[in-house]
């Protein structure tokens, strides 16, 4: 083998450098590349970083400015608790010193009551005192009056007879007497009914029989003061359930009142209806001045007379009061309508009472 030919390999791997060499610049490229990408991806995180502590900074400030936020909010809760607590203070203050005050007025309270009670008890003694004097001065009273009227009417009618003069004091003897005996009479059955003495007897009443006895008994006042007086027709079997002498009373005084308070030649008209299946109405109604308001408010009062200002007609003011008080205790009601200048209507109530239908009587 010739020189030449011994170099000839030699020649033939000359080419191995540069493939080493480009190995190493492919080497440093990837190194470069791998450098790069760490250097972005350190740029990369330490971005994420920064967006990190400014994200905490972020949630810090406003971790900060909701515990702020909820501090004032429980500053003001405690504010205003303490003034709620200040003023439930102060109310309850208020209701100590209300509780205290409606503590002493309970005892002043239960003083008066106490003092009241002990009035009405000194007052029902005394009523029961003044009724049982009317009753027992009323008894003594009739004893000697009622010798009065029987020696008066012995000397009007004896022999020989009284002269003119005589017969008229004899007349103004007895017509006196008959009006004391009746105020007696009024008197005695005022205390008895305030007392609680006075006794009723309650039955079926036929009301058509009293209107007749009423109108005979009434009779001989209304031609006296010349008043027509006009019983309207009715069902004869009406009954009432009621004291027959006390219902005959009632009616009696207020066909009494219509005559005496009526104005010259007037009327009065006496009705009697069913108001329902259980009531009875027995109404009064006259002619006369009538009655104003103020004198309605005063009426069925003791002692308070109607027409006393006239001075026309006496009274002793008791009729009406007890009139009420019968009805009231036979239970019924009593009542009155009236105008001024046209005249009055009284009227009273009383328990109906089925009765067995009987032989037809004639209305009035």
């Amino acid at each position: 083998m010739n020189t030449a030919e011994k170099r000839a390999p030699r020649h033939d791997r000359l080419p191995a450098i540069p493939e080493k060499n480009s190995t190493r610049r492919e080497s440093a490229v990837i190194d470069d590349e791998a450098g790069l990408l760490i250097r972005e991806k350190l740029v990369a995180a330490r971005e994420d970083a920064v967006l990190l502590r400014e994200g905490t900074v972020l949630l810090r400030e406003g971790v900060a400015d909701t515990l702020e936020r909820e501090i004032r909010a429980a500053k003001a809760i405690q504010t205003t608790s303490d003034d709620h607590m200040t003023m439930l203070q102060q109310a309850n203050a208020r209701l100590v010193i209300a509780t205290i005050d409606a503590q002493k007025l309970a005892e002043q309270l239960q003083v008066t009551q106490t003092r009241l009670e002990y009035a009405k008890a000194v007052a029902e003694k005394a009523n029961l005192a003044k009724s049982d004097f009317l009753s027992r001065m009323s008894h003594e009273l009739r004893t000697p009056l009622n010798a009065i009227l029987g020696f008066a009417q012995l000397l009007e009618a004896g022999s020989p007879p009284p002269t003119d003069k005589q017969t008229v004091r004899l007349q103004q003897i007895i017509k006196a007497g008959w009006y004391l005996l009746k105020l007696i009479n009024e008197i005695l059955d005022l205390a008895a009914i305030e007392s609680g003495k006075l006794v009723l007897s309650r039955e079926p009443i036929s009301l058509i029989k009293i209107m007749r006895e009423c109108e005979a008994l009434i009779e001989s006042q209304a031609q006296k003061h010349e008043i027509h007086i006009n019983f309207q027709p009715f069902d004869a079997n009406l009954h009432a359930n009621a004291d027959r002498t006390r219902v005959q009373q009632v009616l009696i005084n207020l066909l009494s009142n219509a005559i005496k308070y009526n104005r010259e030649h007037g009327t009065v008209e006496v009705t009697c209806t069913l108001t329902d299946q259980e009531r009875i109405r027995i109404s009064v109604k006259d002619s006369g001045e009538g009655l104003s308001p103020e004198k309605l408010a005063q009426l069925f009062q003791p002692f308070n007379r109607l027409g006393q200002e006239t001075g026309v007609e006496g009274g002793t003011g008791i009729g009406l009061a007890i009139t009420k008080q019968l009805v009231e205790l036979m239970g019924g009601k009593i009542g009155v309508k009236s105008t001024v200048g046209v005249g009055s209507e009284f009227w009273f109530e009383l328990l109906r009472d089925d009765m067995p239908q009987s032989l037809s009587i004639p209305c009035l």
